[in-house]
């Protein structure tokens, strides 16, 4: 199967993005205008292409896309006032997806994504072209084992490529590749309940899959402070559900 699409699309200015305003030195009071209320609206141009093999015991996926965005919003850490601009940028990347039935009980999933973000030239006053918040290279594989009907079993590693494409002049900065490893059990039981347990990041790895990007300000304090927040380390989880 073969597919392709074109569209486009528009996103207004946001109220933080028009409006906001920055704290003080102290964090008490109201500093400079950050928000930019002459912010034109952002048009994404965008193109997908892709194809599906399905086989007896196999199915892969994959699909390109390419975005040219007009005037895309981003933040500018240069100025004091209005540090919320407008540039032209293009969006492109690829998907590959798919699951191999090894068995019938025991099979595999696997999936690898990649996007790179450019701005057609430089913010004022900065030389980096990286758009922000534009993740490297992510990968999946797991190993699936149905017991049987009522009973599933699943271990997976999640991996991503070292960060070396940010955007520098605007706090982000370069996060070394990771890798983890997942573990799931879930149990149907009494036809309307299902119980699912897991343990996350069984290895207690150390990584971060969000940049320091000056924009995300999760947290009080100036404008100058950039905070890198890693993921969880180990943890254990119960779901239980309910159907009806």
């Amino acid at each position: 199967k073969y597919f392709a699409g074109i569209g486009k699309s528009i996103r207004v200015p946001d109220g933080k993005e028009a409006y906001d305003r920055g704290k003080d030195m102290t964090g008490a009071t109201e500093g400079a205008l950050i928000g930019n209320p002459n912010l034109n609206e952002t048009k994404n141009y965008e193109a997908d292409l892709g194809f599906e093999v399905h086989q007896d015991n196999a199915a892969v996926k994959v699909k390109l896309f390419y975005s040219i965005l007009k005037d895309f919003i981003i933040f500018n850490a240069e100025p004091t006032i209005n540090q919320y601009q407008n540039v032209d940028a293009t969006l492109y990347g690829a998907e590959l997806s798919g699951t191999y039935f090894a068995t019938d009980s025991i099979y595999f999933d696997f999936g690898v994504a990649y996007q790179r973000g450019e701005k057609d030239e430089p913010l004022a006053k900065q030389t980096n072209t990286n758009l922000p918040s534009i993740p490297p290279i992510k990968a999946n594989i797991g190993i699936n084992y149905d017991y049987d009907p009522t009973l599933s079993f699943k271990a997976e590693i999640v991996a991503s490529g070292k960060w070396s494409d940010y955007d520098a002049d605007n706090g982000e900065q370069e996060i070394d590749s990771w890798s983890i490893v997942n573990l799931k059990a879930s149990k149907d039981f009494y036809k309307r309940f299902n119980i699912t347990v897991g343990i996350n990041n069984i290895f207690d790895k150390t990584y971060a899959i969000s940049n320091t990007y000056k924009d995300l300000t999760l947290v009080s304090g100036t404008s100058s402070d950039v905070i890198l927040l890693n993921e969880p380390g180990r943890y254990y989880y119960m779901n239980l559900k309910y159907k009806f």
